[in-house]
């Protein structure tokens, strides 16, 4: 049985800090832009309603 990938949104950002939206919790977890870039490119995870030229802006 194949694992479908955790649908998070990138809600915005504080500083150095990435916020994440899961679907399981009420509040954003803030990652590094090293975390983001792991997540951002990782078949584990599916970024929503964001583009991939809005995420690349985010990451640099």
């Amino acid at each position: 049985m194949e694992k479908q990938p955790i649908k998070v949104q990138l809600v915005g950002k504080n500083k150095d800090r990435y916020q994440i939206k899961f679907p399981n919790l009420e509040i954003p977890v803030e990652v590094n832009k090293h975390l983001y870039n792991k997540m951002l490119y990782s078949d584990q995870y599916q970024f929503r309603n964001v583009t991939r030229g809005v995420k690349k802006a985010y990451a640099s």
